[in-house]
């Protein structure tokens, strides 16, 4: 169970120190250095816990790639405890990040999709897919994970996509998946995988939406260039 730390409230704590400058001043005062000391302060002097998160983020590379770190990376350099500090919070801020889609809103473009799932997604270390399940006015009616691979990529098939659908008597689906490496770039199994579902859902009757690919705040929908259709006008 992680330790939960007490605030310094003494009027004669130092207005120097990083807690007192973020309680007088706001967070923005503070340096990224500062900002990862002062959540995994622990048993530490302030000035200890800042050159430790120093050493930390030169060695990450920046607080963003924090994000795409795991618990067994961090905890080596961190210690248990403070690794899964650290990665609740950074989980937390990204869901605050998001907006979740809402069951009684329609998904009309890429950028609703994006809206929900860029900051979640963008920045994790390995390729998720997830398939976004939509009734008869294009509102979600669920979520489903179909993949997790490793940063190179993720294996999800036309049934895998349309087993979900049925299951929820969906009749529309938006696909949505991330590329570790930053590039949202289709690859060409990403292609074949669309145009593939695509001629598919034309038979079934579950129409493929979008097919969105995040990326480190960048983004491709198929949609939005025209590659769904193309897709749609081939013959099964």
């Amino acid at each position: 169970m992680i330790d939960t730390d007490t605030v310094n409230t003494d009027a004669n704590a130092s207005l120097d120190e990083p807690a007192a400058r973020l309680r007088t001043r706001g967070p923005e005062a503070l340096s990224e250095a500062e900002l990862l000391g002062v959540l995994l302060e622990h048993g530490r002097t302030h000035a200890a816990s800042s050159r430790h998160a120093a050493r930390v983020l030169d060695a990450y590379g920046g607080a963003r790639s924090l994000l795409r770190s795991g618990f067994g990376e961090l905890a080596m350099d961190l210690g248990a405890r403070r690794a899964v500090r650290l990665i609740a919070a950074l989980e937390l801020s990204r869901r605050a990040l998001c907006e979740p889609l809402n069951a009684a809103v329609a998904i009309r473009s890429s950028r609703d999709v994006l809206r929900a799932y860029d900051a979640r997604m963008a920045e994790l270390p390995d390729e998720i897919v997830l398939a976004v399940l939509l009734d008869v006015k294009q509102r979600p009616v669920a979520e489903r994970m179909l993949a997790r691979g490793g940063p190179s990529g993720c294996a999800v098939s036309v049934r895998d996509v349309f087993a979900a659908a049925v299951r929820e008597a969906a009749v529309g689906v938006v696909l949505v998946h991330n590329h570790p490496s930053g590039d949202p770039t289709p690859s060409e199994e990403d292609r074949a995988l669309t145009n593939a579902l695509a001629i598919a859902g034309r038979s079934l009757g579950v129409a493929l939406v979008d097919h969105v690919i995040v990326a480190r705040g960048r983004a491709f929908s198929f949609l939005d260039a025209g590659l769904l259709t193309e897709a749609r006008k081939e013959q099964p």
